[in-house]
């Protein structure tokens, strides 16, 4: 592994709370085996502008198609009323799945 890529990794380890990089490595891992998807509190749901991706990296390829779907359901909104009961509406669909 690059140098500076292992030393920002042990720094991010050590942010997140992990003792170490291979800690913070297994765990994610694990949640990968596990089907768990692993976020650190970091919101992918709304779009950045190309310089806060550049701090990030490219976008994942998962967040794209959400983008994507959620662009093409055809919603559109007249009031913020409308737009945030579908927005509830939405949470507490998701919501139920997990």
């Amino acid at each position: 592994m690059d140098k500076a890529l292992r030393t920002k990794l042990g720094k991010s380890a050590t942010d997140l709370g992990f003792d170490s990089p291979q800690a913070l490595l297994r765990y994610v891992s694990k949640a990968l085996v596990d089907g768990r998807e692993v976020t650190f509190g970091i919101d992918y749901g709304a779009p950045r502008d190309k310089e806060g991706w550049d701090d990030w990296g490219p976008v994942p390829e998962h967040v794209l198609k959400r983008w994507a779907e959620q662009k093409n359901d055809g919603k559109s909104f007249d009031n913020v009323e409308d737009f945030l009961a579908d927005l509830q509406s939405y949470a507490s669909k998701r919501n139920q799945t997990r």
